[in-house]
């Protein structure tokens, strides 16, 4: 996942598949699931949408075998993501219901209740519907507000970056680079957002927004 962050696809790749062999010898659904899912976002982020969707599917099977909602959860969200990249937002949102009616029945899925709010966002926000979006993507940064930890939080910040104006996208930017610990340069909506952002600030005020949030890191993402 970090060597993915850092845009290392290939080594990311390497050590997924070495994690994959370990917990198939284990015969471990869960962690299968879990790998399946990582990679599958990692061959979405470079583009290989058929490849995403048949790693997504395997791990719902394997979810939906062990009785794990989160893990089924998880991999519908998935879906959803290549569904929507592919521009097929009436899929994806489908998915993304799914994907919420799933963590309705498991109390710790917090994380992903945050992502598939974000989903349903991101698919408003491209039909055309921003109002809908904003309100998915508060409700999503007053869930992760509420958790554990800052990765959730970290998302809310990018999503809600995606519908501002650009010095509070950048703003926004900074913050979810912080609470992340490394740049997000390998997920399409967030590279498309700082391409925006940047396209309407000069250099300097986009840095300095920038530089700002990740200053005040939870603290940017609060309404204001």
């Amino acid at each position: 996942m970090f060597a993915h962050a850092r845009g290392e696809t290939e080594r990311a790749l390497r050590l997924l598949d070495e994690g994959l062999a370990h917990v198939r010898e284990l015969a471990a659904p869960e962690e299968t699931a879990d790998l399946l899912r990582t990679r599958g976002t990692v061959l979405l982020h470079r583009g290989d949408t058929a490849g995403a969707v048949g790693h997504f599917e395997e791990a719902l099977t394997l979810a939906r075998g062990a009785g794990l909602p989160d893990k089924v959860a998880a991999a519908r969200r998935g879906l959803g993501d290549a569904a929507r990249l592919s521009g097929d937002t009436a899929r994806a949102r489908v998915h993304y219901e799914s994907a919420l009616r799933e963590c309705a029945a498991n109390w710790f899925s917090v994380g992903e209740t945050v992502r598939a709010l974000i989903g349903l966002g991101r698919t408003a926000a491209a039909e055309g519907h921003t109002e809908e979006a904003v309100d998915w993507f508060r409700q999503a940064a007053g869930l992760a507000g509420e958790g554990p930890g800052d990765l959730e939080l970290a998302d809310a910040a990018e999503a809600l970056a995606s519908v501002a104006a650009p010095e509070r996208a950048a703003e926004l930017l900074g913050a979810a680079a912080a609470l992340r610990g490394v740049g997000n340069a390998v997920d399409p909506d967030v590279v498309r957002t700082e391409r925006n952002a940047r396209a309407e600030l000069s250099a300097q005020a986009y840095d300095k927004a920038f530089d700002q949030g990740r200053a005040l890191r939870s603290a940017a993402v609060s309404e204001r």
